[in-house]
């Protein structure tokens, strides 16, 4: 189904019938240095993001220059002089702009219809932020490339060639990061607000295959098979309904169930699928009960990963302070309604995380593990695909004897800190800690037995043999070495540090 055929079907601020060649309109942007690192330099205020005022910003860009008129137009929202607009966006024609929606004459000017933000190395169609509007967000409000946007995408399995759905689509930028790989890719929402923008966003980045369906969760793709699915659903455990991109209007956090529980059913054998995602529990300890019960009998091995846990007033403080900052009667009845819907749900904590499916045949395994808050700079494809690859491993070593007949490799993306100590006029180890470089920052300490294994873990010696040698350096029996250092070699296979040399 063509973008210019559904364009009746997704209303928005953008003609996507008349989208013709949007390259000019990239290579102004790309020419004025119109990116994302420049841009949150001069916009962004502090750590968390958000943005400074209008007023401060003003100043800001009061010197002539493109960079500073696409800054007022695409960023503040503001009226620039027509003469600026044509110098900034040339060679794009600015009368092809104001009829497919992207700007608009006004009597003091030209403005744009939305905001236009480099994200990565995309350019991205959003609302403008209601800072600089002083509007308050609709309920089809579409949503900037936030955290969890960017945890899905971190967390994304990626190989070439594959088909791949993103659930939930927003303005588009998880499809379009799967279309760098993927042959085939389908971004679903209920927001034909947010297809417009996002079929915008295909076109303007040069991706215009990317296919967009309206509907529910899964029913726009119910009779097809993915190797990826990658979904950041509205997974807010909400009382209401007031954000299409927040709120799922379910109960609970029963949407999240849902995707969890279908999401294998749409994949092909060897797909991957990631779901970021709020779930409650009753106590700190039984974080990872619901998720398993979800997932048992799935037809699929799952990494649970939880990155942060609240409790019910800290979860609903950090949703309602945003929206009502400045109304605290109305904030204070807002957040006895959420803790009162909190509590008939009997939830004592409420957790965000992710969970990473493969769909294979056989005995599946199920782990769960806390994570520091926080996403790595790079992404995690690699690094999952190690982690469920070694899980299989020691799911199928049913002893230390079987760990000792593999021969392991020991990856490259890592690095070793020690801390050397002056003694008896030489260097001496006193600490070693070992830490993977690409993906999550996974870490710990090793002493210097284990040291010495893994510098010979290079794929070409049995593990037995490497744990013999050392016991013959040390004087000890092999037998009384082997548990010991089996036990960190698990735990090192588990995260990724080891691969089988097969």
């Amino acid at each position: 189904m063509a973008q210019a055929e559904q364009s009746d079907s997704f209303p928005g601020p953008f003609r996507l019938d008349r989208l013709g060649d949007l390259g000019p309109v990239r290579r102004a942007l790309q020419r004025a240095g119109y990116t994302e690192t420049a841009v949150s330099e001069t916009v962004l205020a502090d750590r968390e993001g958000r943005p400074l005022d209008t007023a401060t910003l003003t100043r800001r860009t009061q010197s002539p220059s493109p960079f500073h008129t696409l800054l007022r137009l695409f960023a503040l929202g503001m009226a620039v002089p027509e003469p600026a607009a044509r110098e900034a966006l040339a060679p794009a024609d600015l009368d092809e702009l104001c009829a497919i929606g992207l700007l608009e004459r006004r009597d003091e000017g030209v403005r744009a219809a939305t905001a236009l933000m480099p994200s990565d190395d995309f350019y991205l169609a959003r609302e403008f932020w209601p800072d600089f509007t002083g509007r308050p967000r609709a309920p089809d409000y579409v949503l900037e490339v936030g955290p969890a946007t960017r945890a899905a995408a971190c967390l994304t399995v990626r190989r070439q060639g594959e088909t791949a759905l993103d659930l939930g689509t927003g303005n588009g930028y998880l499809a379009l990061t799967a279309a760098r790989h993927a042959a085939r890719v389908i971004g679903t929402d209920i927001n034909l607000r947010a297809l417009n923008f996002a079929a915008f966003n295909a076109r303007l980045n040069d991706l215009p295959a990317v296919e967009f369906r309206a509907g529910s969760l899964f029913e726009p793709v119910a009779d097809e098979r993915f190797d990826l699915i990658v979904a950041n659903p509205p997974f807010v455990i909400s009382p209401r309904s007031t954000f299409e991109y927040r709120d799922s209007g379910m109960p609970g956090d029963s949407l999240v169930e849902q995707v969890v529980r279908q999401a294998p059913s749409l994949l092909r054998d060897d797909g991957y699928a990631t779901v970021l995602m709020n779930w409650h529990h009753r106590s700190p300890d039984d974080w990872a009960q619901r998720p398993a019960q979800w997932l048992a009998s799935s037809g699929c091995d799952a990494w649970l990963l939880g990155f942060e846990s609240y409790d019910p007033i800290q979860y609903a403080a950090s949703w309602l302070r945003p929206e009502y900052a400045d109304q605290p009667e109305r904030y204070a009845r807002a957040m006895d309604d959420w803790l009162a819907y909190l509590d008939r749900l009997g939830a004592g904590r409420i957790s965000f995380g992710a969970v990473v499916l493969r769909r294979r045949a056989g005995r599946n395994w199920f782990r769960a593990d806390p994570l520091a808050a926080g996403m790595p700079p790079s992404g995690c494809s690699d690094q999952i695909r190690r982690v469920f690859a070694a899980q299989d491993l020691l799911e199928s070593l049913q002893s230390d004897e079987a760990l000792l007949a593999q021969s392991l490799r020991l990856t490259p993306e890592h690095q070793m800190e020690q801390v050397l100590v002056a003694e008896s006029g030489r260097w001496l180890v006193k600490a070693a800690r070992i830490r993977q470089t690409q993906g999550y920052p996974f870490e710990g300490n090793i002493d210097r037995l284990v040291g010495t294994i893994l510098a010979d873990c290079d794929g070409r010696h049995r593990l037995g043999d490497l744990v013999a040698d050392l016991a013959r350096q040390l004087g000890a029996d092999p037998a009384q070495v082997a548990p010991s250092c089996c036990r960190v070699m698990r735990t090192l296979l588990a995260w990724g540090f080891l691969t089988a040399a097969t």
